[in-house]
């Protein structure tokens, strides 16, 4: 059923790009919105004309700091209906010349810190709804980088893959013991965000790899306002499927992935036929592998009691 009633909003990396734009178009609704981000005092400052509650968070802090930060939410506004996992970052490197830290950054922010900041949410979703099924919208920003393997992409993709799998896994779980908690990956091709200005360019290590990183380099410059897709039709439209509205009227069910722009749909095309194309040319190899005489997959979870 639609969603008409004004909701709260817990949301990550509110200091530009999609996050700044949920702000704004939330509060233009009417809904209460936490608008999160590092140093916000500063960084925050240009959304307080919005009436938004304004928290300082980033988002890999310890466990124990994302855990207050979202009950600090809780007794501003009573509760909070969505959470928006949204911070994030890209490093770009070759595999080569990243180092061990380089990924871990990546994937404390991309990756520990949505995950994180989901546990901090369950408790309080889960307490929400009817018959002990919970209640509650965790909203992934994702990328099509989480699918989509990219040179010079290895920390960033390697952290989308991962929340990708996490969160795939989560939804079964809510699935079995409280599906009324949704989780929904929004994977985003390129929007007009200032993500492609912001990228983080390992130095020089290996010799070898400058060309790569040279060309990476005028890739992301040419694509920085040139980005086929427009962050304010994208918020726009999330925000509907949120409340089950617009574009999401009439459907039955929000999916766990849905994608966001031509270029994405393209990659994911493309992405379904070389799978395709694997399994067509080798299930017979696959499948030899069996014992002779196995009955098949192994069985679901049993159903809940």
């Amino acid at each position: 059923m639609p969603s008409q009633k004004k909701q709260v909003w817990f949301i990550t990396g509110c200091s530009s790009g999609f996050g700044e734009q949920f702000v704004r178009q939330l509060r233009a609704q009417g809904d209460e919105v936490v608008a999160t981000g590092r140093n916000a005092e500063t960084r925050l400052a240009h959304l307080k004309e919005t009436g938004a509650t304004i928290l300082d968070l980033d988002v890999t802090a310890p466990q124990a700091e994302l855990d207050a930060k979202f009950q600090q939410a809780i007794d501003i506004h009573g509760t909070v209906d969505v959470l928006v996992n949204n911070a994030g970052y890209i490093q770009c490197g070759a595999v080569e010349e990243l180092t061990q830290e380089d990924m871990q950054r990546s994937l404390d922010t991309n990756f520990h810190g949505p995950i994180n900041l989901t546990r901090a949410a369950l408790p309080h979703f889960r307490s929400k709804g009817e018959n002990g099924q919970g209640a509650g919208l965790i909203i992934y920003m994702g990328s099509q980088s989480g699918f989509w393997g990219e040179p010079a992409g290895a920390a960033y993709c390697a952290s989308k893959f991962a929340l990708e799998g996490a969160v795939e896994s989560l939804s079964k779980e809510l699935g079995f013991l409280a599906p009324g908690i949704k989780p929904l990956i929004i994977e985003a091709g390129m929007f007009t965000t200032e993500v492609m200005v912001k990228l983080n360019h390992v130095p020089h290590r290996v010799e070898f790899w400058r060309p790569l990183n040279e060309a990476c380099r005028v890739r992301g410059a040419g694509n920085y306002r040139n980005e086929p897709g427009n962050a304010v039709e994208l918020v726009s439209k999330v925000i509907q499927i949120a409340k089950g509205v617009g574009v999401a009227e009439g459907k039955k069910e929000i999916p766990l992935r849905i994608p966001f722009g031509s270029d994405c749909v393209g990659f994911l095309k493309q992405k379904i036929a070389q799978m395709q194309g694997v399994l067509d040319e080798w299930e017979d190899v696959a499948r030899s592998t069996d014992f002779e005489g196995h009955k098949g997959p192994m069985p679901e979870l049993p159903p809940q009691t």
